[in-house]
């Protein structure tokens, strides 16, 4: 019994050296502001439209890492919220056609939902639940790419909508690329 003891602790002492070498700690930063976010959005779709969003709050100015997820994700959650704002004061107008009705109806409901994902986002990136904020931030990327679908695939198009969705699109995605970076 005392050699089946020891196999398993010598066992139980690589797994843990193998697993914890395995991760590698989460990159630190030595640079703030805006050389970080040069530093963070290098691998964006469109680094100009990701460098121009996260620097147009002041607080960028100065932030670290974490901030710039903070600032991200919160970026994402105003346009979410305005542009379904957007969609419902498009949906009070009278006699709009019944295609782009469909649509807006369509985006109105993925727009609430992507609201919701990223406010969950942003409470689990202040927990430090950094797959928690993949998890949501993916959820609200389906809900965009649902309402470009319905703009894309129906006769009734609204060429705003389809910007602020755009834009939507490149926010979450750059908040889920700084919490990739971000991820220990």
């Amino acid at each position: 019994m005392k050699m089946v003891g020891k196999i398993f602790l010598i066992f139980l002492s690589v797994y843990v050296t193998v697993t914890i070498a395995g991760k590698a700690p989460p990159p630190t930063f030595t640079e703030k502001g805006k050389a970080l976010v040069e530093k963070l959005c290098e691998k964006s779709e469109d680094k100009a439209f990701c460098v121009a969003s996260l620097t147009s709050r002041p607080e960028a100015a100065t932030a670290t890492a974490p901030k710039l997820g903070v600032i991200a994700l919160s970026i994402a959650s105003s346009n979410a919220s305005d542009t379904s704002f957007y969609i419902k004061a498009k949906l009070k107008q009278k006699n709009l056609e019944p295609a782009l009705e469909d649509t807006l109806d369509d985006c109105s409901k993925n727009y609430l939902d992507a609201v919701a994902q990223l406010d969950d986002s942003l409470a689990a990136l202040m927990q430090n639940s950094f797959i928690d904020v993949d998890i949501w931030l993916n959820t609200a990327i389906s809900d965009g790419e649902s309402c470009e679908n319905a703009l894309n695939d129906r006769a009734g198009n609204d060429a705003e909508l389809a910007r602020r969705n755009t834009n939507l699109l490149k926010l979450c995605k750059d908040a889920l690329l700084i919490n990739t970076i971000l991820t220990p």
